[in-house]
């Protein structure tokens, strides 16, 4: 429950290193599925199969270094700061 919940909470769930069985595969995997943005470490594609597995799917983000992650990380910051078009009743 509370992976589930963390993933959406944020404008990205960021995997810099998990197991086979961790918490934090859980959290990767219900973010996905909700539709909210992923983003892995290189580590962990290479060290995963769900890594390797979810790195395919849209949504999910592979980064090879902290200021890769960052970029990502910006961009959504600058998505979500972005105004939405008023909702008209």
């Amino acid at each position: 429950m509370r992976n589930a919940t963390m993933s959406g909470m944020g404008l990205a769930s960021v995997v810099v290193e998990a197991g086979e069985h961790s918490g934090a595969r859980i959290q990767a995997r219900v973010a996905v599925e909700h539709g909210r943005p992923v983003i892995l470490t290189d580590l962990v594609v290479e060290r995963t199969q769900w890594g390797r597995e979810l790195s395919t799917r849209p949504g999910v983000f592979v980064a090879s270094s902290i200021t890769e992650v960052m970029k990502v990380v910006d961009r959504f910051v600058q998505i979500a700061a972005e105004p939405s078009l008023p909702v008209l009743c």
